[in-house]
This record gives structure tokens, sequence and C-alpha cells, in this order.
């Protein structure tokens, strides 16, 4: 089960234990065994699979679950595991008596190895999904957070006063970048806790960026319970603290490391048993819980507030102390201008993104309102504007310049929190004139085109991508508007190989909306059709037509598609394969597959293919 940070997957878990154990719901299991994964961080002896069970079910005789009986296994929080997982490497291992490392244990008992009639339900954020082998998943569910009308129930229900709810609904909607970000319930709850704080006290401008959002956050768990006078210092007080958690946050964030251990919070000098740096605010952004053998774990309320904490340290670290954290040894500072090029360089060669909040944040904290509000905590506060102004040119080269979709996306996004919408005022105007004259796009106002239609309201019903695309670059940068199309034509688009994979991606995307794709007179050749194929057994792909005619495809590509059309997974129910030199055997291939029970297909054209 998949799902961001902070959408409720554990939720989800505990929900499903809870109506098993009151007897209302899921009965098909004998015994459920929960083992989160933050507490097999903590046991490194070997141990037989009985004594991990035993671990945390000490009343339970294993003899019994083997005994005909039906058991189910959670691990949740795949994302948090520091074990390696090593599936093709571990030997294997059935005996559920004799011990081996926890590793061993995990990997085998997920490829059902053990003598063991189970289930395995695992949860994680989607980036190390990716960890378990997809021919050991026979399901997958995503946890997909807030639809619109939920996001106004939360609202409503966490602000009690019913105008000011209507206030917060009205600004937020108008954010709309920062209003699809509500499926998260924590970030519904940050939302309501700042809009609360800056709308009922009126308390000058109201935020409008994320980084806005994060920092009068910050303020307003920090100076809940403050008198006025005490408020004008509470970052100043605050400073060590916030440098200490900001450097765990940033140290481990290029790990991928989300929580920590007593052990880890030593190395950055957090001592939690200080009243001063432990109260009862900072447990509201440092959240502890109590796990098994008496040891506390700890971790960021959220991603994004270890995000935020990573850029404050980096950003604290430059104007306070005079040295760089981006760059090795942390030499002597130069320029802001210069350490926000090291970040931006940073995030786009990160394949993941998951440095893309970070920097938003960094260059969010430039701005004049967030200098204000941040004076306290920085050493000294002075006007950027030639820092932005360079730093949004800088951008501006690397949206021209870099052919990943989804960095460019993030590129926009940080050309917002710099409040920059100089490229956005020339893109409209330009597509007035492309309109008029027919013209088609470059590749960067391709890459506008796609950030306006993310943040647009509405599903597109159609996307003809020909109108628009003159190269393989241009294809790319408009991509990401695939998830939001219901119908998507591409036809005599130039497609390649590698447009094929940013394609795949597209089509596995929980969010996408893609119902019918035309790709028809494209070159995508056997090894495109491999990639396609692989993304259309996705269970996240709900593709139902596919025209590929004239594509260049051979027989070699018929046994991919073959797979799909067997696949559980697979919502196909048009194929048009017209034209391309498929051969007599490739046809009989897909004939079979049309036999097999998992086949949805109704309708496949062949015409041409056997010449």
């Amino acid at each position: 089960m998949k799902g961001v940070a902070g959408i409720g997957k554990t939720f989800s878990v505990q929900k499903f234990i809870l109506d098993w154990a009151t007897g209302k719901d899921n009965q098909d299991f004998d015994f459920i065994f929960f083992l989160p994964f933050r507490e097999l961080n903590l046991i490194k002896s070997e141990k037989s699979l009985q004594e991990l069970v035993q671990c945390f079910c000490p009343e339970i005789k294993f003899s019994e679950v083997l005994d005909c009986h039906k058991a189910l296994f959670i691990f949740d929080g795949l994302d948090e595991s520091r074990h390696p997982l090593k599936f093709e490497e571990n030997e294997i291992w059935s005996d559920v008596k004799n011990p081996t490392s926890v590793d061993v244990l995990l990997t085998n008992l997920i490829k059902r190895n053990f003598p063991v009639n189970s289930s395995i339900w695992i949860t994680s954020r989607p980036a190390a999904a990716g960890l378990i082998p997809p021919e050991l998943i026979s399901r997958v569910t995503e946890v997909q957070g807030f639809e619109d009308q939920q996001k106004e129930e939360y609202i409503r229900k966490k602000c009690k006063n019913r105008a000011l709810a209507d206030r917060i609904i009205s600004h937020i909607k108008t954010l709309r970048s920062l209003y699809i970000l509500c499926y998260v319930p924590v970030f519904c709850w940050i939302v309501v806790t700042v809009l609360e704080h800056t709308l009922e006290e009126n308390s000058g401008e109201s935020p409008t960026t994320l980084t806005d959002f994060y920092t009068n956050f910050l303020l307003a768990l920090l100076t809940a319970k403050k008198q006025k006078e005490e408020k004008e210092t509470v970052l100043e007080t605050n400073q060590k603290v916030i440098l200490k958690l900001g450097k765990l946050a940033f140290e481990n964030l290029e790990k991928n490391i989300i929580v920590f251990y007593e052990k880890d919070l030593k190395k950055y000098g957090i001592d939690l048993n200080s009243s001063s740096l432990y109260s009862g605010v900072w447990k509201e952004i440092f959240k502890q819980d109590s796990v098994l053998f008496l040891e506390k774990v700890y971790c960021f309320v959220h991603l994004t507030v270890q995000e935020y904490f990573a850029a404050l340290y980096v950003l604290g670290s430059h104007k306070n102390k005079n040295i760089n954290p981006l760059e090795e040894q942390n030499p002597p500072a130069s320029t802001l201008f210069h350490l926000n090029k090291v970040a931006l360089g940073r995030a786009i060669q990160s394949k993941t993104g998951h440095l893309d909040l970070f920097v938003r944040f960094l260059l969010g904290m430039l701005m004049k309102n967030n200098q204000e509000l941040l004076r306290g905590f920085l050493s000294h506060t002075q006007d950027h504007s030639s820092d932005i102004q360079e730093t949004a040119g800088f951008i501006k080269e690397l949206i021209r310049e870099t052919s990943s979709p989804e960095r460019c996306m993030n590129l926009f996004h940080c050309l917002s929190e710099l409040k920059d919408k100089s490229l956005m005022d020339e893109f409209s105007v330009t597509l007035d004139k492309v309109k008029l004259s027919r013209q088609r796009l470059s590749p960067s106002q391709c890459s506008a085109l796609a950030y306006f239609s993310l943040l647009s309201e509405k599903e597109i019903d159609v996307f003809n991508m020909s109108e628009y695309a003159t190269s393989e670059e241009c294809v790319r940068r408009l991509l990401p508007v695939a998830k939001k199309t219901k119908t998507l034509r591409m036809r005599e688009c130039g497609l390649t190989e590698r447009c094929c994979e940013d394609l795949a991606s597209a089509l596995q995307s929980q969010y996408s909306s893609l119902r019918e794709l035309n790709l028809s007179k494209n070159n995508l050749g056997d090894s495109g059709v491999k990639l396609l194929s692989a993304a259309l057994r996705d269970p996240n792909c709900k593709l139902t037509t596919l025209w590929m005619w004239r594509c260049e495809l051979t027989e070699r590509c018929c046994e991919d598609l073959a797979s799909v059309l067997q696949s559980q997974h697979s919502s196909l129910r048009e194929l048009v394969l017209n034209g391309n030199n498929l051969g007599v055997s490739g046809v009989k291939l897909l004939s079979a597959a049309l036999r097999d029970p998992n086949c949805k297909l109704t309708t496949l054209k062949t015409w041409g293919c056997t010449s």
C-alpha cells in the first residue's frame, strides 16, 4: 500500500486491525501481526521467525499459527527500514525455529518460503516501494488522501469558528498549487493552524507561498502561549535548538533517513531530557514514539517539516556562521546566489526529487516577508533583491536546459516561491500568438504549458500534443500533462525510446486520469513497446484504449503485448496495431492471449500486420 508521507497509511492499517479485533470486519484472518519497520530496525541479533513474532506478541505460541490458521503480517513503513532487504543475495530460509538475521527472515517471509498460511501487507512511501521485486506483489493499493470536498470538511471540523473556516477555505482556494497539496491531511492541519493565527489576528500579509506557510507555522507553534514581548525574541531564544534539529534534518534528508533513535540524536548534541529543548512546543514539531525494547523513536511531524528545517539549517549556517553546508568541507560562504545555485544544481540532479521541496523552502526564505519573520534566528537580515533576481534568471536558464519533466515542474514552483511571474507573463503572451499564428512552442514554453495545465482545476478531456510539440524535448516537457488528460493524442510527434520511458512513468502515476492514448505514426520500435508494456501491467495504469497504428513494430514486441493482455492488472479494452509488420507468429501470440481468463480486451485490430 503506497502513499506519500502523512497521507494516512498507518491510520488505515490501525483501522483495519481495530475492525478485526472488535469482530466488525476482516475476519478472514485468525492472527494479525503488526511489525513496524521502525521497531524491526532495533533488532540487531539473529532470531528465528518464531522468536521474531514473540518479540511483538509474547503471548502467542507459534505452533498455533502453523496449525491450520491464517495469519496476516503487516510491515508498516518500508521507507523507514534500515534493513537492506537483499532479495537476490539472501539465502533461502524456511526453518521457523532456527535463528538467522532479520533481513533473511523478512525476505523469505515475503517470498513465501516459510510453511505458514499467511498474507503480507506492506506500507511504503512511493519512493521506497521499488525495494520489493514486482513479481512478489499480487496487489497494489494507494492511499490518495482528501478529495476537494473532504479538504473543506476537514477545515470546518478543525476550525470551530464557522466564519473563519469560510475565510480559510476562500483564501487557500486562491492558491491553487497549495490547495492541491491539502490532499495530505498533515498539510491541511498546517494550513488551518497558520490561517487561524494570521486571519483571526489580522497579523499582516496573509501567507501565499509554501515557505510563507511553514515559516508562519513554526512561529505559530513557538509563540502560541507567549506574551507579546516574548514573541519578539522567541526565535533568538530557540536559535541553537533550530540549528541542531536543522542539521539532523539536512544530513539525513541527503541519506533518505526520516526516523531517528537516541544514538542519532546524541550525534547532533540533541538532549531531549533538557526541558528547555524539548518543551511541549517542540513535541508538535519533533514527534516521539515509544517502541519495544524500551527504546524511543523520533521523527519530524511530517517529511515537509524535515525539509523545511533542513533549509533553515543551510540558510542559518550561511548567514550566521559564513559556511556553506552544501559543499564538502563546509567552505567559507560566498554570495547567497552561489548558495542557491549549488542547491538548485543538486536538486535537478536528483532522480527521485528528494531535494525538490528543500530547495523551494531555501529560496522562499530569501523573500522580504520571510526574512522579517525569521529575524532573531538569522543574525542579520538584509535586502536580497539582487540575489533573488540572479537566482530567478538562473532558474529560467535551467528550465530551458533541464530534460527531466518533473524537475522542470519544480523549477516553476521555485519561481513561484520567489514570486517571479515574468516567465509566466511572457508565456501567456506567446500562447496567444501561437493560437493566432498556429506556430509551435519552444521547449521552455512547453514546460510552462505543462505547469499551468497541472495547476488547472479541471481535468483535460482531450489534449492534442501534436499541435504544440516540435521535437523530442518538447514532447518530454509536455508529458506531465498526460496525468490530467483523459484522451492524449500524440500522432506523428517523433516519439523515441526515451519518450516512451517518460510516458510509461506517467501511465504508472497514481494520479493519472489517462484512459485513451493515440501513438500512431511514431517510430516506437519494439524496445519502446517493451517499456510501455511494463507500465500497462502496473495496477495504477487505467488505460483502456491504445492506438499504435504504423509504429514500426515487429513480431518481437508481441510477447510483451501478450503479457499485458494476460495480466490481471491490465485495463485495456481496445488495442489498434494496424500497419505494423507483426507477422503470422506475432498475431498468433496475441490471439492466444485473448483466450486467457484475465484478458479484458474486446477489440484487437491487426489489419495489414501479416502481409
